[in-house]
């Protein structure tokens, strides 16, 4: 077990460290720009968010939950949304906040920090813009699935337990079903990828459910925030029907580009990584290479894969040596993290 919860947090790294890199990129772009697939840690180029950093550090997409994994295990993994905020808050304060942030998630740092002084971002995405409110995209971001792998962390099996706790750790930054849909799905795809006697079907089933039972418990709540949107479960069904097809696959893959897209929406990204998930029947660095390479939010993507790659087949599905390369690059302990959780669950 405690194999498989350290390649849950090490898939995530990893993932979102070599996503970095590539991210916002087209799929010919990061051809062009790195001479061919990028399947390896590499120094992000000018034209990225990363810009500047090294290789092998992470980015919002690994640090936000990192955090907040920190905070669940000093309360023995119970959830809650006020510890959500404070977690949110401490990585306000962090070296990954000014770059990283998206609208969203700075917006509500700010608002928790209750700020004065806001840059054109944060003035764009303030509560009450009417444009900012009713534009799905600045609304129902990546960023809620993206740390959603915890609440499967810590709840390994207990599918229904995973699915309550990610609808009240989302609801810290983003307070609407969609969102909470794409959370679930991740969360319960991990808790299931943690059993023993389990299969890459056994766990797009469960990310599929949680989708369902994560907009249901959304949408039963009365702080809720709803607006229109496409919906996530539908967008799983689709990119299931991709991902299942015989052919080549990288002409899968592109299909699950131009068809379902990897863009900042929870519509997009989270279906977007399942489907890569079942294109390589679960294999841990196939995948991650494959959301690495599919453009645009590659980091969140790869994020999302390696979690749930990495708690299906455990931490020597992982390339060696990346485990300590990832704790060197960004001062964390994840291998320490790994079994404080094996030891509260």
């Amino acid at each position: 077990m405690n194999q498989k919860i350290l390649g849950c947090i090490l898939g995530a790294a990893a993932g979102d460290a070599m996503g970095a890199a590539t991210e916002t990129k087209s799929a010919r772009q990061i051809q062009e720009t790195f001479g061919g697939r990028v399947e390896e840690f590499k120094i992000p180029p000018d034209d990225v968010l990363a810009h500047g950093r090294k290789a092998g550090q992470v980015t919002d997409a690994f640090s936000i939950p990192y955090i907040l994994t920190e905070y669940l295990l000093k309360e023995g993994g119970k959830a809650s949304k006020e510890l959500g905020e404070r977690a949110l808050m401490e990585w306000g304060r962090t070296e990954y906040f000014a770059p990283f942030a998206g609208m969203t998630t700075r917006n509500v740092v700010n608002r928790l920090n209750q700020e004065e002084h806001m840059d054109m971002w944060s003035y764009i995405g303030h509560l009450g813009n009417k444009l900012y409110k009713g534009h799905y995209y600045a609304l129902s971001s990546n960023g809620a699935a993206s740390k959603a792998y915890p609440a499967g962390l810590l709840n390994g099996g207990d599918i229904e337990k995973a699915i309550q706790d990610a609808v009240e750790l989302t609801m810290t930054s983003h307070d609407d079903p969609y969102s909470i849909s794409g959370a679930c799905a991740v969360a319960a795809a991990v808790s299931e990828a943690l059993k023993e006697n389990t299969s890459v079907y056994k766990i797009i089933k469960a990310a599929h459910y949680g989708s369902i039972q994560g907009e249901r418990l959304a949408r039963a709540r009365a702080d809720i925030w709803t607006y229109p949107g496409p919906s996530v479960t539908k967008r799983i069904e689709m990119a299931e029907e991709i991902a299942v097809q015989s052919g080549n696959r990288e002409d899968i893959i592109t299909e699950l580009s131009e068809k379902i897209g990897c863009g900042p929406a929870v519509a997009e990204t989270v279906p977007a990584a399942l489907g890569i998930l079942i294109v390589n029947q679960g294999n841990t660095m196939e995948s991650i290479y494959d959301a690495v390479n599919i453009g645009d939010e590659t980091a969140a993507a790869a994020c999302i894969t390696g979690a749930v790659a990495g708690a299906f087949n455990g931490a020597d599905s992982i390339t060696e040596g990346y485990l300590e390369l990832l704790e060197e690059q960004n001062q964390m302990k994840l291998r320490r993290q790994a079994e404080e959780i094996e030891r509260i669950c």
